[in-house]
């Protein structure tokens, strides 16, 4: 059995190819939403839910894991880790997929930081509405940084009821909620962030995947300046931008259980 962390488009098609090559995969995902998106047809078993250290453990042994292919999203940090000291601890190669970063050159009106705290407060000295597309998880943070400072945050997030119940408990009012399926195109990022007079964007180097480059066109377009978290620190972990080299490791795995059942 092959484990895929997934719930991003490469996931899914990394899931969906090794499955197309006679593997048994099984790949994980956050949300319903997530599931919704894998066809019926792929031959990719699939399981809903988050997954702790205990999760992980009891999902190797009971389905007899060999290797772990974690395609999660470049920000997905608490997964990884705990993949990544899970698989060393078990034994179990792993390999993780990172999307390549877009927002690689130092360009006038963007800054960089390392923190969702820190973003929330230059955002808000940099203007009245501060457009986010960070995800649900940590809008808390600007709406509490904001509360006192009668400026406005709006949310752009999937339209996943779990996502939006996360909006709506972090103080976030559902006419500063963007509920829509992205990647966005550069004339309608413009087109949004006109709509909602965005002053700052909050952003992620989610690739080219995530739209991280039309976002970030689009607001240099309009003069609005941009904050981006920085990604989380991988290094050491074994990682690739190729979904050709994870299918070869996949395929290497199918040699030694091969070789393994010639007799001696």
């Amino acid at each position: 059995m092959i484990l895929v962390l997934g719930g991003t488009l490469e996931g899914r098609e990394i899931a969906s190819t090794l499955a197309g090559q006679n593997h048994e995969v099984l790949i994980t995902v956050v949300s319903g939403y997530g599931a919704e998106m894998i066809p019926e047809n792929s031959g990719v078993e699939v399981l809903v839910g988050q997954l702790d250290g205990k999760d992980l453990e009891r999902l190797i042994t009971e389905r007899e894991v060999r290797l772990i292919v974690d395609a999660t999203h470049p920000y997905a940090w608490v997964i990884t880790e705990t993949a990544w000291e899970t698989a060393n601890l078990r034994g179990i190669p792993y390999i993780r997929y990172e999307r390549p970063a877009v927002l690689t050159d130092q360009k006038d009106g963007v800054y960089r930081v390392a923190s969702y705290e820190k973003a929330a407060e230059l955002a808000a000295s940099l203007g009245n509405t501060i457009f986010l597309t960070i995800g649900s998880k940590n809008i808390a943070s600007f709406v509490k940084r904001t509360r006192d400072l009668s400026k406005r945050v709006v949310a752009r997030v999937l339209p996943d009821p779990r996502v939006l119940d996360q909006c709506l408990a972090a103080g976030l009012g559902s006419r500063n909620v963007i509920a829509v399926q992205g990647p966005f195109s550069f004339e309608m990022n413009l087109a949004m962030f006109r709509e909602y007079k965005a002053d700052v964007l909050v952003t992620k180097d989610s690739g080219q995947t995530g739209g991280a480059d039309t976002k970030v066109k689009a607001a240099a377009h309009l003069e609005i300046p941009v904050i981006v978290i920085e990604r989380p620190n991988t290094r050491g972990m074994p990682m690739t931008d190729s979904i050709p080299e994870i299918l070869a490791q996949a395929g290497k795995l199918r040699y030694q259980s091969d070789w393994g059942s010639i007799p001696r």
